[in-house]
């Protein structure tokens, strides 16, 4: 039976005049019984994350002066209350610039990554590539856009990492679904009034699945109605990179004898290493003339070897 999904939403409203933008955030579930509980929870989580995110960019605002304090060769122009207001505003702008390109610098990775896939991939089928290096340009290059449009962009990821609660450990899959939600609210390019709706359920697409069945080796029926191996956090981030709507298994763990070929095949590096270093310490000792004489003398130098060692080193070769 399909349920219909519940609405919340709250208007992002900064304490700082600067950053308030009229912008939303709206929180839709099948997962939460009514709108009130959706408003709620969202109400919670947004509160939360715009007082960090505030404290952020004051203290980017607080590392802007105090860089421009020790530059500055006279403490005259600082008590010129216009000029000293103007700076303010330029302080708040630049600082919000930064925090706005640190907290996305992941999105921007995955954006300019899934921008440069293949023709085969399904990146190619579902997403545009043109707007994607746009999003990516936008992000990077944000010195002309709004601060109250920055910091609504920056809380939306913040608002997701904190409903999405063990999504933070699947940092692609979430810059695909950040993607899809400013996209749906008009890219990054609106610079009005903005809504921005996250679907928990997508958010959550993967974790319900795990708490359901984690075994990797076995199947197990679903929801869906299939027989399906057990997920990981693997699996949901790498469905992220492969950009695919629902979560799904995209990993075969090794089982049997093929437990230790891939062993083999992840630690051959170190193998060999210690081989190597194996090799050299028996050399060492056909010449240390620590045993018997016919086992480590007689058998020349380090640079010339004679006898045994010559023999050692046809062996091993």
């Amino acid at each position: 039976e399909q349920k219909t999904p519940q609405l919340g939403y709250i208007t992002v409203i900064p304490t700082v005049k600067a950053l308030q933008g009229e912008h939303t955030i709206e929180l839709q579930s099948t997962q939460l019984k009514s709108g009130v509980e959706c408003g709620w929870w969202l109400c919670q989580h947004t509160t939360t994350q715009t007082a960090t995110l505030e404290k952020q960019v004051n203290m980017e605002v607080a590392a802007i002066r105090a860089l421009r304090s020790r530059s500055q060769a006279s403490a005259a122009a600082e008590n010129d209350s216009d000029s000293k207001s103007t700076e303010d505003d330029a302080d708040l702008a630049k600082a919000m610039q930064v925090i706005h390109r640190r907290t996305l610098e992941g999105f921007v990775t995955w954006c300019n990554y899934v921008s440069s896939a293949t023709i085969g991939s399904l990146c190619r089928k579902g997403l545009d590539m043109a707007t994607l290096r746009d999003m990516s340009a936008q992000v990077m290059e944000n010195s002309t856009r709004p601060p109250d449009r920055l910091f609504v962009e920056a809380l939306v990821l913040r608002v997701m990492e904190s409903v999405g609660e063990q999504m933070l450990q699947c940092p692609e899959r979430l810059s695909y679904l950040l993607f899809h939600t400013y996209q749906e609210a008009g890219g990054l390019w609106d610079l009005g009034p903005t809504n921005f709706t996250i679907d928990m359920d997508k958010l959550h697409d993967g974790l319900v699945q795990m708490n359901l069945h984690t075994n990797p080796y076995t199947r197990h029926k679903m929801p869906n109605g299939k027989h399906e191996l057990g997920l990981n956090f693997d699996d949901i981030n790498e469905s992220g990179i492969q950009c695919r709507e629902n979560v799904t298994k995209t990993f075969k763990e090794p089982a049997s004898m093929m437990v230790v070929v891939d062993f083999l095949l992840c630690y051959r590096v170190p193998i060999m290493l210690k081989l190597y270093c194996l090799i050299l310490s028996g050399y060492i000792y056909l010449g240390s003339h620590q045993g018997d004489d016919i086992t480590t003398t007689h058998n020349g130098t380090f640079l010339a070897p004679k006898w045994l060692r010559i023999n050692f080193l046809q062996y091993v070769a």
